[in-house]
C-alpha cells in the first residue's frame, strides 16, 4: 500500500465534509476522516490549547499511527490542523505512539513512543520532538531506551514538573516476568533523562498503559490503564482505566502504595472511556481528556459503516478532589454553547417529556427526593438511565449495534442529588452529583425522533434542557 502523507489539513477536512455521516459529533473532537484513539501532548502554549491524538488517516483501523492535531483559543472552538508527527524515522517507522507534552523555556516539547517491528520483534524508543511556533515540529530522537528488567512493551511517556522544580517521566511497562509495571525517569532540565526505578507493579495484569501522575489539591493522583494480555500470542484481551491517590516521594521516586491491583477506583463507569490524559490550563486548572471508545473490531466496522471517521475524545473536564475522591466536571467554557431552552411537558402520569430538535443537548435535573426510583428514556429506547435508592445504583443501558441487544453498566453511589447529561449526535456523557461519578458512552443513532422522558421526579425537581446547535470544530 502506498500512503500519501503529503495531503494538507484543508484537503482532508474537505474530504470529510463531503461525507458527514449520521454519527458525526458536533462538539466532541474527532478527525475529518480515519481512526482516532488516545489523546496525546495536551498543552496550553503560545495562547492556544493543543490536543494531539493518535491518528490513522488512511483507514478506520489501527494499522497505522501518527499524531494529528487540534488547536483552540478557548477549549470550545477548535481547528483541525492536520498531521504533527509522522512515522518517518528509523526509531518510529512503525508508528508514533502515545505520549505527552510539556512547555519548557517557551518551547513545547512532545514526548512519544517510537514503535519498530522487524522480523516479528518489537522495539520501543521513548522519543522527543520540539516546536517553537506550534506549527513545525523538529524530532530530536530517542531520549530513553528500555531499561533492564522490562520487555519492549514499554510506552506512553507522561512528563511532568513538580512544584520543587524536578522533572519526571512515568511510562507504562511490562516486566520480564510478563506482568505489568510503571517505570520512572527523572531529569534536571526536562531534556536529558535517567532511569529512576519501578515505583509500582501489577500481578493481575500483563501490561500497564497510559499512566499519568500529577499533583492535585496537595495530593498526587495516578491515572493508569491495566491491560490483560496473552503473552504467548502477543495480543491484548481486555483493559480499563483506573485511578488512585498516592504519596509520591520525589527524592527517591517511590510510591507509598506500589500495588496497582489494589485501592483503585474507576474514573468513568460508562462503556467508552480509555487512555485519559491531563494538563494544566492557562488558569491553573487540571483538565482531562480521554478516548471515548472501547469498541472491538466488529463494533468498529458496524459503527463506521458509511462514515468517513471513527472515534472521538471526551469533553474537556476540570478535575478536583472531594474527600479524596476524583471529581470531574465539564469545563465552564462549555456553558457558552448552550442554546435555546427546551420546553418541559408534564404528562398525566407525572412523567416529564422533552423534545429537542436534535440529539445534541445538555440536560440537568435535580432529585430532591433520592428515595424515589427515577428513570430516563432516550429517543424511543436507544438508551435508558435508572436510579434505585434501595440498590444505590445508577444503571445505564444502550443497544449494542452489533447484537441489537441491550447492554448495561452500573455505578454505585450513596445517594442521588443531581444528573447532568451532555448528549452529542452519537454519544452521552453523564455526570452524577456534580461529577462524583461519570458514565461516558457512544450511542448508535436510530431513526427515532429525539425525545427524553423522565419518570419518578418529585414536583419540586428542577429540570432544564438546552439545545446545542452548530459545529464547534473545523
Amino acid at each position: 500500500m502506498v500512503l500519501n502523507i503529503t495531503k494538507g489539513a484543508e484537503e482532508i477536512k474537505k474530504e470529510g465534509a463531503d461525507q458527514l455521516g449520521d454519527k458525526k459529533q458536533h462538539f466532541h473532537l474527532e478527525p475529518p476522516r480515519g481512526l482516532l484513539n488516545d489523546p496525546n501532548g495536551l498543552a496550553y502554549f503560545n495562547g492556544k490549547y493543543y490536543v494531539f491524538f493518535q491518528w490513522n488517516r488512511f483507514a478506520k483501523d489501527h494499522s497505522y499511527k501518527e499524531w494529528g492535531m487540534f488547536t483552540s483559543p478557548d477549549m470550545v472552538h477548535w481547528t483541525f490542523e492536520g498531521s504533527a508527527l509522522l512515522p518517518d524515522q528509523t526509531y518510529d517507522m512503525c508508528g508514533t505512539y502515545s505520549g505527552s507534552g510539556l512547555v519548557i523555556d517557551d518551547k513545547l516539547y512532545l514526548f512519544y513512543t517510537g514503535n519498530v517491528k522487524e522480523d516479528g520483534k518489537r522495539k520501543s524508543w521513548q522519543c522527543m520532538a520540539v516546536t517553537g511556533n506550534g506549527q513545525k515540529f523538529l524530532k530530536l530522537g530517542s531520549v530513553a531506551d528500555t531499561p533492564e528488567g522490562y520487555t519492549e512493551h514499554f510506552r506512553d511517556p507522561k512528563v511532568f514538573r513538580t512544584k520543587s522544580g524536578g522533572y519526571f517521566m512515568v511510562a507504562g511497562a511490562q516486566r520480564e516476568s510478563g506482568k505489568g509495571a510503571l517505570a520512572l525517569f527523572r531529569s534536571d532540565d526536562g531534556l536529558s533523562w535517567k532511569y529512576s526505578g519501578m515505583p509500582a507493579v501489577s500481578e493481575a495484569n500483563e501490561m500497564i498503559e497510559c499512566p499519568d501522575l500529577f499533583e492535585l489539591d496537595g495530593n498526587y493522583v495516578l491515572l493508569y490503564c491495566p491491560q490483560r494480555r496473552n503473552n504467548e500470542t502477543d495480543t491484548d484481551i481486555s483493559s480499563f482505566s483506573a485511578v488512585k491517590t498516592v504519596n509520591f516521594n520525589e527524592q527517591d521516586g517511590t510510591f507509598d502504595d506500589a500495588d496497582l491491583d489494589q485501592n483503585f477506583s474507576k474514573p468513568d463507569y460508562g462503556f467508552d472511556f480509555y487512555a485519559p490524559q491531563t494538563f494544566v490550563d492557562k488558569n491553573g486548572r487540571r483538565i482531562l481528556y480521554a478516548w471515548m471508545s472501547r469498541m472491538d473490531a466488529e463494533q468498529e466496522a458496524v459503527f463506521s459503516d458509511g462514515e468517513p471517521r471513527i472515534h472521538c475524545l471526551t469533553l474537556p473536564r476540570e478535575l478536583t478532589l472531594r474527600d479524596g475522591k476524583l471529581i470531574q466536571t465539564p469545563v465552564k467554557e462549555l456553558e457558552q454553547i448552550k442554546g435555546a431552552e427546551v420546553p418541559v411537558i408534564c404528562g398525566d402520569d407525572r412523567s416529564v417529556r422533552l423534545c429537542p430538535g436534535d440529539r445534541t443537548f445538555c440536560l440537568h435535573f435535580t432529585v430532591p427526593d433520592p428515595g424515589r426510583a427515577v428513570s430516563v428514556s432516550f429517543h424511543g429506547g436507544e438508551a435508558f438511565l435508572t436510579w434505585s435508592q434501595e440498590e444505590r445504583l445508577i444503571h445505564f443501558s444502550r443497544k449494542n449495534w452489533v447484537t441489537r441487544q441491550y447492554e448495561s453498566r452500573d455505578c454505585s453511589i450513596d445517594s442521588l442529588q443531581e444528573i447532568e447529561i451532555w448528549s452529542d449526535r452519537s454519544s452521552m456523557e453523564i455526570f452524577v452529583n456534580g461529577g462524583e461519578a461519570v458514565m461516558s458512552s457512544r450511542i448508535f443513532p436510530e431513526d427515532s425522533e429525539p425525545e427524553v422522558i423522565i419518570k419518578g421526579l418529585s414536583d419540586n425537581a428542577d429540570i432544564q434542557m438546552n439545545e446545542i446547535s452548530g459545529n464547534y470544530y473545523m
